[in-house]
């Protein structure tokens, strides 16, 4: 499922720096939500290009999840809700935090992606 390919893709990309994989599932116009610093709704080709450019500042050498536990997956026709927590180190400070995901797929490619998160005590 191309749902589930793009969380794994996206905890991928958090271990390893390497993004194109994950974005290589979406579509050219993307519906995306943003946590901070980008907090935002953006839409068609400026979601894609505010996508890209929110994970590819995650490098190796300041971010990284040590540990991600999936709490639940939920599926409803063309989107899969995600929910984990994860802990690690983000721009070389401690994260914990837990997170929302909601993956939305139309024809085979990822064309809609929300993130919310809250930090974990």
């Amino acid at each position: 499922m191309i749902a589930d390919e793009a969380y794994d893709a996206l905890i991928q990309g958090f271990q390893t720096g390497s993004w194109e994989s994950f974005f290589d599932l979406f579509d050219d116009e993307v519906d995306v939500i943003l946590p901070a610093p980008q907090t935002g709704h953006f839409t068609g080709v400026e979601g894609r290009e505010k996508l890209v450019g929110f994970f590819s500042v995650f490098t190796p050498g300041t971010s990284r999840f040590d540990k991600v536990e999936v709490i639940s997956r939920t599926v409803a026709e063309d989107r899969v809700v995600f929910e984990d927590w994860a802990r690690g180190v983000i721009f070389n400070e401690p994260y914990a935090a837990r997170h929302c995901i909601h993956v939305m797929v139309r024809n085979g490619k990822v064309v809609g992606f929300h993130e919310y998160n809250r930090p974990l005590d």
